[in-house]
């Protein structure tokens, strides 16, 4: 009955564009159902959308106070501690937010977003200790740990060995996980292509599957070879996986083949409309044409913002910088498309 609800509110708000009506939906939803945590977010997130920025801190004050269903004993839920704590930093209130992260982080110590936006509101030096107790609580969340290892690399200072450290210790606590392989492979990266390079052959004999492994292994080979690293990836990263297909139609388009990257990009989107980062990339490409179409552009944007991605490593990088709170989708894209301009060119 819970979903019928969300599925009804989304309707309403969504699609007929009534959030009067999505408000009276929930509101008869949290009559029916008063300890559902869903539901409660689910408010939270039209009101705070339709920018009723205090209404959506009145409900989340009161869920903080509030049982839960699954949670009987605790005030409030990880989750509710973790958008309220979200939602001020978002509104300019860093203190009050970093104080709400605390609190919740002493309640739900397991729950490692708590964590993570702690860290995130502090200095350096304190957010260094705030990441060690992290660990002590939560040593199997690799988000916490490429934290702390992006801490020790960050600004001009930046400790390559003490971040290499942190990241091998990782892959105890975590092994055969892609993503702390390729933090680890980035960073080596940023200061020598053949150290990252080896390190990489040693993560793709632990993952020999992981799609985003071997798109970065198309990248970081010298041209010359990077046409048989695209036939290795697509023999070995799992079927249609979207990271490969983007670095493959990204070698097209270096190659100016300008049909057969479109048919890539367009085959990326159709194996994983939720990755956000295949969308950024086609815009790019459609954007950066001798003679760009405007209306190809158009397309991209009207069937990125049909998709409503909400993955990717640079999409999830704009998408939650509190500066982009509130944007919409086509947004969302080209804050994300202009990330990706920073990142290594083919």
């Amino acid at each position: 009955a819970e979903v019928l609800w969300l599925m009804a509110a989304k309707e309403k708000w969504t699609r007929q564009n009534d959030v009067a009506g999505a408000r009276v939906i929930l509101e008869e939803a949290f009559a029916a159902n008063a300890h559902s945590e869903a539901i409660v977010l689910a408010a939270v997130k039209l009101e705070s959308e339709t920018r009723q920025d205090a209404r959506a801190l009145a409900l989340l004050e009161r869920a903080r106070a509030s049982e839960f269903a699954g949670h009987a004993g605790t005030r409030g839920t990880a989750r509710v501690w973790m958008k309220s704590a979200v939602l001020m930093r978002q509104l300019g209130r860093p203190a009050d937010a970093l104080a709400v992260a605390r609190e919740g982080g002493a309640l739900f110590p397991n729950f490692y977003k708590l964590w993570l936006v702690q860290a995130q509101l502090q200095p350096p030096q304190d957010a260094r200790q705030t990441l060690s107790r992290a660990l002590k609580a939560c040593p199997r969340a690799p988000e916490l740990w490429i934290s702390a290892a992006r801490l020790e690399f960050a600004g001009p200072q930046r400790n390559l060995a003490r971040a290499r450290a942190i990241l091998e210790r990782a892959r105890v606590y975590v092994p055969r996980s892609p993503v702390l392989w390729l933090e680890a492979v980035l960073m080596e990266a940023e200061e020598s292509d053949s150290v990252a390079r080896a390190l990489l052959a040693r993560a793709l004999q632990e993952c020999p599957h992981a799609g985003v492994l071997w798109a970065t292994a198309i990248v970081l080979e010298p041209r010359a070879q990077r046409k048989a690293r695209s036939v290795d990836a697509l023999k070995h990263a799992e079927a249609h996986d979207p990271e490969v297909t983007v670095a493959v139609a990204r070698l097209f388009w270096a190659e100016h083949r300008v049909e057969k990257a479109r048919a890539w990009f367009e085959r990326a989107v159709r194996a994983d409309p939720d990755y956000g980062d295949a969308w950024a990339w086609w815009l790019r490409f459609e954007r950066e044409q001798r003679e760009p179409d405007s209306s190809s552009i158009a397309a991209v944007e009207e069937a990125c913002g049909r998709a409503e991605p909400r993955h990717g490593r640079y999409w999830q990088r704009a998408a939650k910088d509190p500066d982009n709170a509130w944007l919409p989708v086509g947004e969302i894209l080209h804050k994300t498309a202009e990330l990706l301009a920073t990142t290594r060119q083919l």
